[in-house]
């Protein structure tokens, strides 16, 4: 399989929105786990820059099975690694050290696919076989997961359009109950001043009432 193909299927598995967050991962399953210091090649100034330390996963979603390598720096836990085991990544060893790898891959760590080239360096030897063993493992899992046809993509696309659709009309009508109960409260309150001005008024009235009679008895007197 040439790079070019090889980059083009990974794209495909990169068009999948991968979320930067710990809910996300709660959906995952942890197949390695190692503290490890990463490094990536800066090809404009040609030498290797350090990407971060902390611990370096190899997670499986629970649902689509799917399998990606994702690390976090210690400390600020952002993410400076994550990308899918794929048939077109080889790992060789950076001038005979037994406790590293480095690969070319597409990493999406920066939230847009690059092409990058990683050095990986771990604490033992045997970690550093193991993280090999497991990603190739996790290579053939996502290998032989069920390709989507157009028609699930589709389908997909139009859910999508069809949620978001539907978050848009709630939130209109949000709005709209929102400015409805704004106007109702004035409203209210005229009534209600409407009312008390009837009361008075009444009362006026009867108190006008009242005094006439006695107005003409005094006058009767005279």
């Amino acid at each position: 399989m040439s790079m070019q193909k090889s980059h083009e299927g990974e794209k495909q598995l990169l068009s999948i929105n991968i979320k930067e967050s710990k809910e996300y991962e709660q959906e995952e399953e942890s197949k390695f786990k190692c503290r490890a210091k990463l490094y990536r090649f800066e090809k404009k100034e040609n030498k290797w820059k350090e990407r971060g330390v902390g611990d370096i996963q190899i997670f499986q979603h629970k649902t689509s099975k799917r399998c990606r390598v994702l690390m976090r720096r210690e400390q600020t836990f952002k993410v400076c690694a994550n990308h899918y085991p794929a048939s077109y990544i080889k790992f060789k060893q950076n001038e005979g050290n037994t406790k590293s790898w480095i690969y070319n891959v597409k990493d999406f760590s920066d939230g847009l696919a690059k092409d990058e080239i990683l050095f990986i360096r771990f604490l033992k030897e045997e970690d550093t076989i193991k993280y090999k063993k497991v990603f190739e493992e996790c290579v053939e899992i996502n290998e032989n997961l069920p390709k989507k046809t157009e028609e699930t993509e589709e389908t997909e696309k139009k859910e999508e359009e069809t949620e978001k659709k539907e978050e848009e009309t709630e939130e209109k009508t949000k709005e709209v109950e929102k400015k409805e109960k704004t106007e109702e409260k004035p409203k209210e309150k005229t009534e209600e001043t409407e009312k008390k001005e009837e009361e008075t008024k009444e009362v006026e009235k009867k108190e006008k009432v009242e005094e006439k009679p006695k107005e003409k008895t005094e006058e009767e007197k005279k």
